[in-house]
């Protein structure tokens, strides 16, 4: 009886986790898509933050807000706006001062705006339309239809501080983008985008700040790409050794380089074709190193030649990224380009030094190791080939004759010329620089056994 009784509440628990957030949720939907509209501004010992969000994104609206006839009783609504504001927006944007959190920010002025209210197009409609009347209670609004606007300043300490923002906006919705500008006391106003929560930003970043913030961004850039890793162990499958990988991780770094800091030379081409092509190459390498792994005779040589080649469309792939978060570089910009490039390499550097080991130790347990070797990749070339099926049928859709009339083309083509001449040079150095690290890449003993 005992044990019926435990497997009850087993499943009673089971049933609560599963489906209480789904319950939740039809109470209370999480909107599709909330803008986020933010000024910061720093004034005498203060950092004050004009806030704008779809009041819908609030998850705690009393049910007493809402008149039977669906319309928002704004006159009891109005009572738990301020604490409404500090739990569930105020508590959005963490503020740091000289690396210090700053805490308790007091809502100074709250306000229920129509949709059709456009003073947050400017900083000083925005502080006037906060400090001004509101919409009157008999207005006739739903909660999808108005705008929820606070203002909240934060006390600061020094009289030159160093100010860093974390929004922590995500959860306001399944897609959220903010638009935040930044009046300095220089009177320079920055201006930021960014889709959920980007992390630590500085809103006035120093040289350090900015190059510790993109050398973090550039490592884990790299480690959140699924492409870029899959890559990487497909590299280094059939080559489990230190020293056969060398030669190949140096040149696909040169070029990974080269390629992420294009930017920066106005390289990469401002078209609607450029990215998703990229994409394509990048699962496309996936599949070629896979399937060379499983034809064989991997050389170390023939392995650099590919992590060269291959080097050029990961590196643009990761510039995108780069050019997203360059907006944070504080006016830094070929600090915090090199910085990006330089936790990305370092990075890769780090999985490989991680996987060759990882490789070793699981194929010791490995009977005929080929066999294993051609397993492994023959699910990373499945994984690849979804891939390219899905990114190729994106890019077959961009019309043809868009490519005909993008003069940024024949520009494209001409750079293109010269890389391939730099390109051709690289591959001759390093098809005779790589021979120096030649090993017989034979099936080796394992367990006593031969490797067939």
């Amino acid at each position: 009886m005992k044990r019926f009784q435990v497997h009850q509440l087993v499943a009673a628990l089971a049933i609560f986790f599963l489906f209480g957030p789904f319950a939740h949720s039809t109470d209370r939907p999480v909107p599709e898509n909330v803008d986020v509209r933010v000024f910061a501004r720093v004034e005498s010992g203060r950092l004050e933050l004009l806030v704008r969000v779809p009041l819908d994104a609030v998850k705690n609206i009393q049910s007493s807000a809402r008149a039977t006839d669906g319309y928002l009783d704004l006159t009891a609504l109005q009572t738990g706006l301020r604490g409404m504001s500090q739990d569930w927006i105020a508590q959005c944007f963490e503020v740091d001062e000289n690396g210090v959190p700053v805490t308790n920010p007091k809502i100074v002025a709250v306000q229920i705006s129509a949709n059709s209210d456009h003073s947050f197009n400017s900083y000083a409609e925005a502080f006037a339309h906060l400090h001004g009347p509101g919409l009157p209670p008999q207005a006739q609004v739903v909660s999808d239809q108005v705008w929820l606007d606070i203002q909240s300043d934060y006390s600061l300490r020094s009289d030159r501080p160093r100010i860093a923002i974390r929004p922590k906006v995500a959860g306001l919705g399944v897609q959220v983008w903010t638009d935040m500008k930044y009046m300095g006391p220089d009177g320079v106003v920055r201006n930021f985008s960014f889709p959920s929560d980007p992390g630590l930003i500085y809103l006035d970043a120093r040289w350090l700040d900015a190059a510790n913030q993109f050398v973090l961004w550039g490592f884990r850039s790299v480690l959140g790409n699924s492409d870029l890793l899959l890559f990487l162990l497909c590299l280094t499958l059939p080559l489990r050794h230190y020293r056969n990988i060398f030669p190949a991780v140096t040149l696909f770094a040169i070029t990974f380089s080269f390629a992420l800091l294009s930017t920066k030379i106005g390289f990469n081409p401002d078209t609607i074709w450029f990215h998703p092509l990229i994409e394509t190459l990048s699962a496309l390498a996936v599949l070629w190193t896979a399937l060379a792994n499983i034809v064989g005779r991997v050389t170390a040589g023939r392995r650099a030649l590919l992590a060269l080649c291959s080097g050029f469309v990961y590196g643009f792939a990761r510039s995108f990224d780069l050019d997203e978060k360059i907006q944070f570089d504080g006016f830094h910009n070929l600090i915090s380009a090199l910085s990006y490039d330089i936790g990305a390499v370092f990075a890769v550097v780090f999985a490989i030094i991680l996987l060759i080991p990882i490789l070793s130790f699981l194929f010791s347990f490995a009977r005929t190791e080929r066999v294993e070797l051609i397993i492994a990749s023959a699910l990373a070339a499945d994984t690849a080939w979804g891939w390219l099926d899905m990114r190729w049928s994106g890019l077959s859709k961009i019309p043809f004759h868009a490519l005909m009339v993008d003069t940024s083309l024949l520009v494209l083509t001409l750079r293109l010329l010269t890389v391939f001449v730099l390109l051709g040079g690289l591959l001759w150095f390093a098809d005779g620089w790589a021979q120096r690290f030649a090993v017989d890449d034979s099936p080796r003993k394992n367990n006593g056994k031969a490797a067939t």
